[in-house]
């Protein structure tokens, strides 16, 4: 098959689209072929070296996909060939120790498309029984297949580890993108007031039309910590009980800031900067929590494509370009100048 791979990691590296061994199939299998493919910032972390997985190159990316079903194996009964379908974008094992005790997501054997296996960036990916969901004729693909891991990971941010409540006040940082915009959506559905930060004025309408009370142009980058977090801080009215962040880099700081006593910050990106300047004292002398967001489980990722396929929570496309162009997709999003989902799609 024809796949959009990295042969190399590091910072010369990217996507060649280049002919691949078709998965094999096993009997509790099926082959899927990929019509649309989610395009995510950790793609890129993944064949530039930052992501710190270990891949067998070639390697093909790619952990949310929607496609029909090309070929099952001789035990597969949920689906047939010709059905639309996506994928759970991690699976468990099912059957260690973890799983019987209710904690797939703690499965030594968890298996995330793209990561630990070759996902969608291809014309055929190989998915197991287990994480199949079928889709309707009617299903939006392209939301479906750009969708599931922003708003799951955005769910389980708001619900999991921050535990936003009604009248909650929360910070989104960088909310034009991908998770970004999903976050917006979810923290309002928890019944928070949300105030949204930007590097574009051009951004704004898309921010507020995705519910968020207040959005902040952040302008100049060099802008100081401290001066960037009066100006949240005056934006909010008071303190913000919770940050949800996507991005890290220089503004951690001011993050972390304008949180109240005992404000938690989640984060689950660095694409401004892996390492922050933390000041360890304040850390403590107001008792902030940092968390991380790792994986969301079975369970959440099935309810992230029950909330796109409803239209509860909505997933604006920036741009979509043909498999064959990943690279160009790649470079489009490291730009950093798209206001929601990049995807590929196949032909």
């Amino acid at each position: 098959m024809r796949a959009a791979a990295f042969f190399a990691t590091g910072p010369g590296a990217e996507l060649e689209y280049a002919e691949v061994p078709t998965p094999a199939v096993g009997p509790r299998d099926t082959l899927v072929r990929v019509r649309a493919c989610g395009v995510n910032h950790s793609d890129l972390d993944s064949w530039r070296g930052t992501s710190r997985w270990n891949f067998t190159l070639p390697w093909v990316l790619g952990a949310e996909f929607v496609g029909t079903v090309a070929e099952v194996g001789g035990q597969v009964t949920s689906v047939g060939v010709g059905d639309l379908v996506t994928a759970l974008l991690q699976y468990n094992c099912a059957a260690c120790e973890r799983c019987q005790n209710w904690r797939p997501d703690l499965c030594p054997n968890l298996t995330i498309f793209g990561t630990g296996c070759w996902g969608g960036y291809g014309e055929f990916v190989r998915v197991p029984e287990r994480a199949v969901i079928p889709l309707r004729p009617g299903d939006d693909l392209l939301a479906t297949a750009g969708g599931q891991c922003t708003v799951s990971t955005a769910w389980h941010m708001v619900n999991r580890l921050a535990v936003i409540r009604p009248g909650d006040l929360v910070l989104v940082p960088s909310a034009s993108g991908g998770v970004g915009s999903a976050l917006v959506q979810c923290a309002k559905l928890a019944g928070a007031r949300v105030i949204a930060t930007t590097g574009s004025p051009a951004k704004r309408e898309l921010i507020e039309s995705l519910g968020a009370d207040q959005v902040v142009v952040r302008g100049d980058d060099a802008v100081s910590p401290a001066r960037f977090a009066r100006a949240l801080l005056e934006a909010g009215g008071r303190p913000f009980d919770a940050v949800l962040d996507t991005v890290g880099g220089p503004q951690f700081g001011a993050h972390l800031a304008a949180l109240r006593d005992d404000g938690i910050l989640v984060t689950c990106g660095a694409h401004a900067g892996e390492i922050v300047p933390l000041d360890v004292v304040k850390l403590f002398q107001h008792g902030w929590r940092i968390a991380g967001f790792r994986i969301a489980p079975p369970d959440e990722l099935r309810a992230a494509v029950d909330l796109i396929r409803s239209g509860v929570v909505k997933i604006p496309v920036d741009k979509t370009f043909p498999v064959s162009q990943a690279a160009a997709a790649h470079r489009y999003l490291d730009r950093q100048q798209h206001v929601g989902k990049v995807l590929l799609t196949a032909g």
